[in-house]
């Protein structure tokens, strides 16, 4: 669409119009049990919010455009996720929101994942949390894990996958994974054995970038939280006990980035031939990455409805 004129916009007009999006998308919906998606359209304002703020501190059109586009987007999917569901039944499989979400170290998965799934209600599923989860617990497939991670060994790509089909079963409105696959052996090995996505979303950032985030980076052990010195400061009170982790080095992302430029080819062949593969450009403020991804993210879905 044309660029709005920042100018013209202000904070509360544009989450006004994103309710109203939303809300013409879902109206049609409510008479049908549709109460969560009524919720979603809601909700769909509140996560306009930053971006129409951005807009109305100059950061253009563009800023406020995808904060329309997350009011729609949220309404369109509330009102299809819910109203092609049985009202007592649950989210029926082919009817779960299923996403990829592919990129280096440090180009924002985890912030934007975090997002998607609070606006979604969907699983986040993440490799090496995974991994560490089950090792902790001691469950089955844990111990088999923890036997080659003793050994300084890699864990197969099959026990890996076993982990993410068992993951899967407890996500009752569907997930989204980052983490795998990392080779196009691994991105066949998870198509064959059903976890395919409804889209596969890259994020894109350069290299150079890649450095600045990924050095400065601080993690909190008590609480999980990961902060930056430059981009997310830490509170004072935490600030003494962060830790830098042994892998968050510029010595050591050079070896990560080189592993992933190495497979990534390879592996966008794979989504692309299926015509999953959607590239994001993740150099930009998150919220603008955002929007992208939520509206990538409900025209994927819309055309899996259409059978396209």
């Amino acid at each position: 669409p044309p660029p709005l004129k920042s100018t013209h916009l202000h904070c509360t007009p544009v989450m006004r119009a994103a309710r109203r999006i939303g809300g013409l998308v879902v109206r049609p919906a409510r008479r049908a049990f549709c109460a969560p998606a009524e919720k979603a359209a809601e909700g769909a304002a509140k996560e306009a919010a930053p971006a129409a703020a951005e807009a109305q501190g100059g950061g253009g059109g563009a800023a406020a455009f995808a904060a329309l586009l997350v009011g729609a987007g949220a309404g369109a999917f509330g009102c299809y996720q819910f109203t092609s569901s049985k009202p007592q039944g649950g989210i029926p499989e082919p009817n779960k929101l299923k996403l990829i979400l592919f990129g280096a170290p440090g180009s924002g998965k985890g912030t934007q994942c975090e997002k998607l799934t609070a606006l979604f209600g969907v699983k986040h599923i993440s490799t090496g949390d995974l991994l560490r989860e089950h090792v902790k617990n001691g469950t089955d497939l844990g111990k088999q894990a923890k036997e080659f991670m003793d050994k300084g060994a890699l864990v197969p790509d099959s026990l890996v996958i076993d982990l993410l089909k068992d993951a899967v079963k407890d996500a009752p409105k569907g997930w989204i994974i980052d983490g795998m696959p990392r080779t196009a052996v691994q991105a066949e090995f998870m198509q064959k054995e059903g976890l395919v996505p409804d889209c596969f979303l890259t994020l894109d950032v350069p290299d150079s970038v890649l450095e600045e985030r990924i050095c400065g980076r601080r993690l909190d052990p008590e609480t999980g939280a990961i902060y930056h010195l430059k981009f997310k400061p830490p509170p004072k009170e935490v600030v003494s006990r962060l830790i830098h982790r042994s892998d968050d080095t510029a010595d050591k992302l050079k070896n990560r980035l080189k592993a992933y430029h190495d497979n990534l080819d390879s592996v966008l062949g794979v989504y692309r031939s299926a015509n999953l593969y959607t590239a994001i450009d993740a150099n930009r403020n998150p919220d603008a990455v955002y929007g992208d991804l939520v509206g990538n993210t409900l025209k994927a879905r819309l055309d899996k409805w259409a059978g396209k």
